[in-house]
């Protein structure tokens, strides 16, 4: 009885291996804030792939904290395909008056579906 119960415990953790394996084939790095007070929004988040067409899969939506009043700002991304890296860049046509930023980032795609919240303390520009 013993023997079974161990064969059994091996082939749920391997069949948890192999989903743990299978679920998550996209991943966000850290986001960079690139600018600064009184300057056009300019965030930067590292997309980490093991096959690059899934990135034209993609469907990314952003939401803006209810909170603040950010959405005036008309946040919009880019997707960033390059050989040193693929990422989102998320900008703004205005300049940022405010220093706190916040937004939740909406991923979909194939194998998954990602949400992240966002919000950066946005310092002036250092002369």
């Amino acid at each position: 009885m013993g023997t079974n119960k161990t064969l059994f415990k091996i082939a749920v953790v391997v069949c948890l291996g192999f989903y743990a394996i299978t679920g998550y084939s996209l991943a966000l790095a850290e986001a960079e804030l690139k600018s600064h007070l009184n300057q056009q929004l300019d965030v930067r988040i590292g997309l980490m792939t093991d096959e690059v067409a899934e990135l034209d899969d993609l469907k990314i939506s952003l939401t803006y904290a209810a909170k603040n009043n950010v959405s005036r700002y008309q946040l919009k991304y880019e997707l960033i395909k390059s050989d040193g890296g693929n990422y989102l860049k998320i900008t703004t046509h205005d300049v940022i008056r405010e220093p706190i930023i916040e937004f939740t980032l909406d991923i979909d795609w194939s194998d998954g579906h990602v949400v992240r919240e966002y919000s950066f303390l946005i310092d002036p520009p250092s002369n």
